[in-house]
């Protein structure tokens, strides 16, 4: 027996345990209706993110093959130093010489018509004691300027024009796996959503026959023990208690498996937080008797359903790959051309006699502004223009390559065919999911209704004595499982919409 103190002393321990016990925070509790779930998704969703890095990594790759024709600058500074020895009668003594040179150019191939120049301007400056130079220092330059133009083949297409367009059509190829994924997406969520709808129902049903079961049980209790039904009568609505807890703790993990599906479409689940956070949906299922317009939505599936834009994207780049191989069986025909201007100055030396004359000392200096002036000016041009022909003799590998991009091109057309086939079966398998899980709902609809209807007479008869307790346990029996078929057909409806509204955008199969 506790003494007033002794309970004073056990109350104020327990006060300051209570105190230094950390409050347990609930969970954010996040009302969201479907439109919400699927917004969240596409700002938040881990594999989402992932897809659209691809089209990037595409657009990349795009930027690098257009950069076959950026323009290229080369430049050079060279100097030469060098002591010739007295070789021959002309060079009796040993001849030094001394040359900077250098260089700047400009080369390209253009992205039309597979143009190609290369522009380049030179100057040199040369110190040397030989006695046969007219001038020292010899200041040089020169431009030059070189075409070259493909006639025939690499005029229409040529392998950086192909590489370019190969990559846009990849980069469009990914812009519609994305948009897949995006459909695909949007489908998963809005099926987990109306899964977590439905399993909620099915909770608040099982509840319902518990509490239904539950009251049998009261009353059977009663009735035994006034001695007006026998104990067995007891011990089966005690069994049937036991198992709609079952089904209904059943029904409880759904919900918490099916919750967890949501969180893991509109979550960024990296932070682990999210976890925790309870999702409350506020939209009803919708029950839209009015069947969807089939003509219409086969006819939106063939113009815009991403695997067909996939495909045709494929049959584009099979008549690139046809386009480039036939113009591969051509002769290469160039047309060249080139053209050259000089200029020369520095300090002329003096000569007096004959051949090759006394040097008498140095003359006039014609200077490096007067050399550029002969260069642009075009005072020694040199015109170079010429046909190049090269044709090998036999074709086979070009003619096997050409066969086998046709046979690919029509394989990707004939590809095509059965995707639209695929997807016209598809969208009108959808279709009957619909009409068919609407007459499902009126059907289950009216089988709990009689079902309610049954357990009620059956309930009123057991408490006049006229019915026993196995019956009304087989009409709460019926009743759960009539709730049961109702809340599947509405779920299959709702799904059977969801999947009538993506099948018209993407295809249900992974890529």
């Amino acid at each position: 027996m506790r003494t007033p103190f002794l309970t004073l002393i056990l109350s104020a321990a327990a006060a300051v345990a209570s105190a230094q016990t950390p409050a347990t925070v609930a969970p954010e509790t996040l009302r969201i209706s479907v439109d919400d779930a699927v917004k969240m998704a596409l700002d938040r969703n881990v594999d989402l993110a992932a897809a659209r890095i691809d089209p990037e990594i595409s657009d990349t790759r795009v930027a690098a093959a257009a950069g076959a024709f950026r323009p290229t600058f080369n430049t050079g500074l060279q100097r030469n130093n060098q002591l010739q020895p007295p070789a021959s009668l002309l060079f009796p003594t040993a001849t030094r010489t001394d040359i900077v040179t250098s260089n700047v150019g400009l080369s390209q191939q253009l992205p039309w018509f597979g143009t190609s120049y290369n522009v380049t301007w030179n100057a040199a400056h040369t110190n040397s004691d030989s006695f046969l130079n007219s001038y020292n220092p010899i200041l040089q330059s020169g431009l030059s300027l070189s075409v070259s133009q493909p006639l025939v083949r690499g005029l229409a297409i040529d392998d950086a024009r192909k590489q370019v367009e190969t990559s846009r059509i990849d980069r469009d190829i990914a812009g519609t796996t994305l948009r897949e994924t995006v459909v695909r997406t949007t489908a998963a969520v809005k099926s987990a959503y109306w899964n977590l709808v439905s399993a909620r129902s099915n909770v608040d049903a099982r509840r319902s026959v518990l509490a239904s079961a539950e009251e049998l049980v009261r009353v059977d209790t009663v009735k035994v023990e006034v001695g007006q039904s026998p104990p067995l009568d007891l011990v089966a609505a005690q069994a049937e208690v036991a198992a709609d807890r079952e089904q209904l703790i059943i029904a409880e993990t759904t919900v918490k498996s099916v919750e967890d599906q949501l969180r893991a479409l509109i979550f960024d689940t990296s932070d682990r937080h999210v976890w925790d956070v309870a999702i409350e949906t506020v939209d009803s299922p919708p029950l839209d008797a009015a069947s969807p317009d089939l003509n219409a939505a086969v006819t939106n599936a063939l113009g815009g359903r991403a695997d067909l834009a996939r495909a045709r994207h494929e049959i584009a780049s099979a008549r690139l790959d046809v386009k480039f191989s036939g113009n591969q069986r051509l002769p290469d025909v160039r047309a060249n051309a080139n053209y050259t201007a000089s200029g020369l100055g520095g300090t002329q030396i003096l000569r007096t006699g004959g051949f090759p004359g006394t040097i008498v000392g140095p003359g006039a200096a014609t200077a490096f502004g007067s050399v550029l002036g002969q260069v642009f000016g075009s005072d020694y041009p040199t015109w170079t223009v010429g046909v190049s022909v090269n044709y090998p003799l036999g074709q086979a590998v070009e003619e096997a390559a050409y066969a086998r991009t046709k046979l690919a091109q029509r394989q990707a057309e004939e590809r095509l065919k059965s995707a639209e086939s695929r997807a016209v079966q598809q969208v009108r398998d959808a279709w009957r999911k619909i009409e068919m899980n609407a007459k499902r709902i009126e059907t289950a609809r009216a089988a709990r209704e009689l079902a309610e209807q049954r357990l009620d007479a059956e309930r009123k008869r057991f408490d006049v004595g006229m019915s026993t307790s196995f019956l009304v346990i087989q009409a709460q029996r019926d009743l759960a499982q009539a709730r049961t078929s109702e809340l599947a057909a509405i779920l299959a409806y709702d799904l059977a919409l969801v999947d009538f509204d993506a099948v018209q955008q993407a295809s249900p199969e992974a890529s």
